[in-house]
């Protein structure tokens, strides 16, 4: 696989799909206009001054920082979770049905370093065919799990692989280059069966997705990845999307802890992939078509005694 066939910001959804089918991931061109960037920009970094103020901003190990939870943020934010063209390439990936599972902003320091993974690390691989199950679901554990080969030689050699389950979107406020930090992804990965390995993967095909500000990164579950390292002297940002199919848990509990004030005037499609309107039977109680925070399922009841009489 040289660099000259890897897939390149395009405008096109049936080239982006077919990227995301031979190399697990695409990038969309134009995603975001420059006024949207511009708004975007300026509000986050009021929100990560006044967070830093507060002391609770978040830094993580690898050297990025998060602003977490961005759908309380501002109607600034809304704008990526409801884009067309990405919901065109999550219904290839995942379906139908999806919910939003996550939503920050990722600002990639000087000075970072990678921390390689997939974002479904804690999907269980498949049995062998004697029927063992070499990992159970409810032991998987980022600390062991995540950025590790655990798979067995022999579901190795049995090439069974898990399906696609989430689909992320790295939208780029900033050009993303390979200088600056840009997502680093190994082409063809969502087809190995495994999750990386931080030390036995580091010279995978390893490469930069790189993009002009506005454009969308977008990268199935199963596709290795990592931030990359920022050797400029500046923060590089992006806004992560992340969806997952109905069945599973969200990152972010988003019908306990959206405001009021976002919910007052959301439209019906931004309820349903929040989680505030049920799958299947699923995510729901008492029979309610749609969730309403503060409206609780029943409590412990006694007759009427009057109309016992």
């Amino acid at each position: 696989m040289t660099q000259d066939c890897l897939p390149v910001p395009t405008d096109s959804i049936d080239q982006a799909r077919n990227d995301m089918d031979g190399y697990g991931y695409c990038l969309l061109e134009n995603a975001l206009s420059y006024n949207e960037i511009s708004a975007i920009r300026t509000r986050l970094l009021e929100q990560v001054a006044a967070e830093e103020q507060r002391d609770v901003s978040l830094r993580l190990p690898d050297g990025k920082q998060l602003v977490r939870f961005l759908i309380n943020k501002g109607k600034v934010f809304l704008g990526p979770i409801l884009h067309e063209g990405l919901h065109a390439i999550l219904r290839h990936v995942l379906g139908d049905s999806y919910l939003l599972s996550s939503y920050h902003a990722h600002l990639a320091h000087p000075g970072g370093t990678t921390n390689y993974h997939t974002d479904q690390f804690w999907m269980p691989p498949p049995t062998s065919d004697q029927r063992k199950t070499f990992v159970k679901p409810g032991s998987i554990t980022r600390t062991h799990n995540r950025g590790h080969t655990t798979i067995p030689e022999e579901l190795k050699r049995n090439r069974s692989i898990a399906p696609a389950v989430v689909c992320n979107a790295m939208w780029m406020i900033d050009d993303f280059t390979r200088e600056n930090g840009a997502t680093l992804v190994v082409p063809g990965s969502h087809l190995s069966g495994r999750e990386p390995d931080n030390d036995y993967d580091a010279d995978a095909n390893w490469v930069p997705a790189e993009g002009l500000a506005g454009t969308v990164c977008i990268f199935e579950g199963r596709t290795w990845h990592s931030t990359g390292a920022n050797v400029t002297q500046a923060a590089r940002i992006g806004l992560t999307t992340n969806f997952c199919a109905p069945q599973f848990r969200q990152q972010d509990n988003f019908p306990f802890g959206t405001r009021p004030e976002v919910l007052a005037d959301a439209p019906d499609r931004l309820l349903e992939l929040l989680g505030f309107i049920p799958w299947q039977g699923y995510g729901g109680y008492e029979g309610v078509t749609r969730v309403t925070p503060g409206q609780y399922a029943l409590g412990e009841m006694k007759p009427n005694e009057a109309k016992q009489s």
